[in-house]
């Protein structure tokens, strides 16, 4: 859907991360409906009804919109920031961002684009599994020490498993918050019960 353009003029910081917002959103859209070789910035700037300058300013180049993308679904990693973050409620926010919707869609592109475009499969990992990576064994080592933090990798392997391939098939529907927990307590309880 294309929007009309925005009336020029001074932003109030809400309106430029409202703006921002938008435009991933866009994106990812593009992303989804498109692939990544055939999404463009002109495409993106036209059907978030702003100037391709704007996409430019926001981010810089297409891969640094795909990046954004992706750290937007990890954006529960800021809740690492105060120390008091349980490893259950970070794995179930981790379930609940990496077996949803918007985030299936960027995995899915990125398994059809990364032999064609190595660097975007670098960034994808480094926003996303390194930045949850790092997440866990920061609130794993707050929790539980640093034994326990040093499996934080496998912890993230257990979260995603089966029921994420399954949801990168299609086979399974999005879980809900009931679902998530079960999923991340089981996987938090494997890993934590090798360093009791």
């Amino acid at each position: 859907m294309t929007q009309q353009p925005r009336r020029r003029g001074r932003t109030s910081d809400a309106e430029r991360a409202g703006r921002r917002e938008e435009i991933l959103d866009v994106a990812l859209a593009s992303f989804r409906q498109m692939g990544f070789a055939r999404t463009t910035l002109d495409v993106i700037a036209q059907n978030a009804g702003v100037a391709k300058r704007t996409v430019y300013t926001y981010f810089g180049d297409k891969a640094a919109v795909f990046a954004a993308a992706v750290e937007r679904q990890h954006a529960y990693v800021e809740k690492a920031r105060d120390g008091a973050t349980d490893v259950v409620d970070a794995a179930t926010d981790i379930v609940c961002a990496l077996h949803g919707d918007n985030s299936i869609t960027l995995h899915r592109m990125m398994i059809g684009e990364a032999v064609q475009f190595p660097e975007l499969a670098a960034k994808f990992y480094e926003s996303g599994p390194a930045r949850s990576i790092a997440y866990l064994t920061t609130v794993l080592r707050d929790q539980h020490g640093e034994v326990a933090a040093q499996s934080a990798d496998q912890l993230y392997t257990l979260l995603l498993g089966e029921e994420h391939r399954k949801r990168l098939l299609g086979l399974s529907a999005e879980p809900n918050s009931e679902r998530a927990r079960e999923l991340a307590t089981r996987a938090v309880d494997c890993v934590l019960a090798s360093h009791r």
